[in-house]
């Protein structure tokens, strides 16, 4: 695997296929294989949901959830652990 890209999220169901959309735009050209790690620091919203819906339709998107919030360290710390890459980027879900 050539690249992972770690996103913490805390209620982005608006954001994540945009998000997705993007990122797959951008890196599919290049050739690289690729995963993108989200990681769901207990959303309220509908995001586990969309999640769910966006994994199903491409599966090198992984998903990682949290029972609760425990706050933006912790859900990179588990991305980065859970990611696979030669090389590890964190991003941003906000499409900022």
């Amino acid at each position: 695997m050539d690249l992972s890209l770690v996103v913490p999220v805390y209620n982005e169901a608006d954001n994540l296929r945009p998000l997705c959309q993007r990122i797959h735009e951008v890196l599919a050209p290049t050739g690289w294989t690729y995963e993108l790690v989200i990681v769901d620091d207990g959303s309220t919203d509908e995001s586990a949901k969309l999640l769910a819906c966006l994994h199903a339709e491409d599966p090198r998107l992984k998903v990682l959830r949290f029972r609760r919030n425990f706050g933006q360290t912790a859900a990179l710390a588990a991305g980065l652990a859970y990611a696979h890459g030669e090389v590890i980027v964190s991003l941003d879900g906000d499409l900022q």
